[in-house]
């Protein structure tokens, strides 16, 4: 009976260890799968104007982007807002109208990282379109699901002025 102690603890001693190490293999494993998966977004260089506006020094951005980010810097109600949800200041129209040189760069890098109330609601749209209610209905055919996601309006004008007319047969 004396003898049982040593053997329980080095049990013991050896679970913990094992435990210790598929512990620390799952762990590897998984920041191997996120570096992986994610290797396009962990190699964009996010400007430093894009992650706080209302900080940076004038003089650190690029020359055409320094009286843009004046006007911004000046804006009581973009600070306001920008305050209360940091990046939503970047996917409202507000940015897009009075700030068109700003949304033009800061767009791409805004788009890649969606928040996860707009990944719940693609889930949510999605599930609503392929429902018995819509009868099976292909998603694609049911219009664009960017569309029914985003607040950005389109900018039709553009679109327009971009599309090349075509001749008859």
């Amino acid at each position: 009976m004396k003898y049982m102690v040593p053997d329980k603890l080095r049990f013991k001693a050896e679970y913990m260890a094992l435990t210790f190490l598929l512990a620390s293999n799952s762990i590897s494993t998984v920041i191997y799968i996120i570096l992986n998966r994610f290797s396009d977004l962990l190699g964009i260089d996010i400007p430093i104007w894009v992650s706080i506006p209302f900080e940076i020094n004038v003089a650190e951005i690029e020359l055409s982007l320094q009286e843009p980010l004046i006007e911004l810097q000046s804006d009581k109600i973009m600070r306001g807002k920008f305050k209360d949800g940091k990046y939503n200041i970047w996917k409202t129209n507000d940015v897009a109208t009075k700030y068109p040189l700003f949304w033009d760069k800061a767009q791409f890098y805004v788009i890649a990282f969606p928040t996860s109330y707009l990944v719940e609601a693609g889930f949510s749209r999605v599930s609503q379109i392929l429902s018995k209610a819509c009868n099976r209905l292909d998603i694609v055919k049911r219009g664009d699901l960017r569309l029914s996601l985003t607040s950005i309006e389109p900018n039709i004008k553009k679109l327009v002025e971009k599309d090349q007319p075509q001749g008859s047969h």
